[in-house]
């Protein structure tokens, strides 16, 4: 019962490597040709940076790879906030202007899954929100009919503060844009999102059910409000502050295989998404996460 005959195991690249490439896109792209050599590691969740030449280079480099590519759309550093759930038809325009080029990029690389967010909370007209939601996902969808969209979701009150705050809200979006005709969504699990929206890995498992599409791997600070890496930064496993361990890691594990999401037959897909901390060097980092990752899965086996 190895860990990758049930588990497609994966990196998120830029939050491992994020002290180092933020506005760098020779970093990202030199960060990238490391971890894309790694054998432990069969997916990469990543993304494109916009200028050249380091775009052209980026897309030569993953097409040739050899991973399955999950590419991340999200905020970029230096540009304006995106709202897919906004009223704001000029805000709701850009963003969607920026994620069409997004999946431009996503396409060249054969990234067979999108990941995205929902955007900030609207406390006020949150259900209008959700169908402006809708909407946006529609048109994602529509521009890549065989890549599954996936939507992540995340706290709406502690720290990002992000329109789908649940697992059940996720999976509501999912289900109205499957009614509108566009079966490519899903939905998603992230350790460190989990505890931000006030749920356990069991909830957020069995909530999102058969819309799950794929698992971040990881950790969050929760407790300390004044510690500088609370709330949603994606903090290493099993630190004294953090809200999970190891045993917590099997405890996904072991969960996932009950539901069938972790199978010989599905495999599943889980990324390593936690940031260095104290200076460690990212790639030291890596093989300390991997080996966690290990451990977990020897604690479901030994309980077998």
């Amino acid at each position: 019962m190895k860990l990758n005959e049930y588990v497609k195991l994966g990196l998120n690249h830029h939050l491992l490597f994020y002290d180092v490439i933020q506005e760098d896109s020779r970093a990202h792209f030199e960060t990238l040709e490391i971890v894309a050599k790694d054998p432990r590691l069969e997916i990469l969740d990543m993304w494109v940076p916009e200028d050249e030449p380091f775009r052209s280079k980026t897309i030569d480099l993953m097409k040739s790879c050899g991973k399955e590519l999950f590419y991340n759309c999200g905020n970029r550093a230096g540009k304006p906030s995106l709202a897919p759930g906004s009223f704001d038809d000029e805000k709701w325009n850009y963003t969607r202007d920026v994620y069409r080029d997004e999946l431009e990029r996503a396409k060249a690389i054969s990234a067979t899954k999108i990941i995205t967010n929902s955007g900030p909370n609207n406390l006020e007209q949150r259900e209008a929100a959700f169908e402006r939601l809708v909407d946006f996902y529609v048109e994602l969808c529509r521009q890549v009919p065989d890549v599954l969209v996936l939507i992540e979701p995340t706290d709406w009150d502690v720290s990002k503060k992000k329109l789908i705050g649940s697992s059940k809200e996720a999976v509501d979006i999912c289900r109205r844009v499957h009614d509108r005709g566009f079966p490519n969504m899903a939905s998603m699990v992230d350790m460190c999102h989990v505890p931000l929206m006030h749920e356990t890995l069991a909830q957020a498992l069995s909530d999102t059910g058969e819309y799950l599409g794929h698992i971040h791997l990881g950790n969050c600070i929760l407790k300390d409000r004044t510690h500088p890496l609370f709330g949603d930064k994606h903090v290493p496993l099993a630190i004294e502050e953090g809200e999970y361990g190891v045993d917590d890691l099997a405890e996904l594990f072991r969960l996932g295989i009950k539901s069938g999401y972790f199978s010989k037959g599905q495999r599943g897909s889980a990324s390593i998404e936690m940031r260095v901390m104290g200076g460690e060097d990212p790639l030291d980092a890596l093989d300390r996460y991997y080996s966690m990752t290990e451990e977990a899965w020897a604690k479901v086996v030994g309980s077998a």
